[in-house]
């Protein structure tokens, strides 16, 4: 992230987790990164992965909506196996944390039991977790009782507000 040019929080936050992993892992650090798109919320997700990868640990990349795919679609030991690996890796990143993805109170539900699931056992033991979502309150396409339980279990996790303009558009324009 040498030539980075984003949001200086963004920066800050990769080189405070990056500088000590150990101290990141053993502490459980978890934040979402709250923003619009094109901001570099992601980037900085998967720069973090790369260096805990380049360190030893094990890290997983993945989208809420690939993550309730595999555990509505797949085979019922694929699903034990991804839901043991959601539940045991060291660095997890779930991005795409957006109500977009979710078009109905039904959707909602279902992403939202899958999502307490994991987070609440990754918080529970302390497990580093890394959300990005262009929602500034994901949280709000959840109702009744699941919302109350990943509300609750968003007290874990340290929100990271990232501000500016989408790269994306500027990358395009070149």
């Amino acid at each position: 992230m040498d030539s980075f040019h984003g949001d200086p929080i963004l920066l800050e936050k990769y080189q405070e987790i990056t500088q000590d992993l150990r101290n990141a892992y053993n502490k459980g650090v978890s934040l979402c990164f709250a923003g619009g798109h094109g901001l570099g919320k992601t980037m900085t997700c998967t720069n973090i992965l790369k260096q805990a990868v380049n360190k030893g640990y094990s890290g997983l990349y993945a989208t809420l909506n690939d993550i309730v795919a595999c555990t509505v679609n797949s085979p019922p030991d694929d699903r034990s196996a991804a839901r043991k690996e959601l539940l045991t890796v060291d660095f997890l990143v779930i991005d795409e944390f957006d109500p977009r993805y979710m078009g109905s109170e039904n959707a909602a539900d279902l992403f939202g039991r899958v999502l307490e699931d994991i987070f609440r056992t990754r918080a529970q033991n302390k497990m580093p977790v890394f959300m990005c979502t262009n929602s500034p309150n994901p949280v709000e396409s959840f109702t009744g009782p699941i919302k109350q339980s990943i509300t609750s279990l968003m007290n874990y996790v340290t929100k990271v507000s990232v501000l500016g303009k989408d790269f994306r558009k500027e990358q395009k324009d070149k």
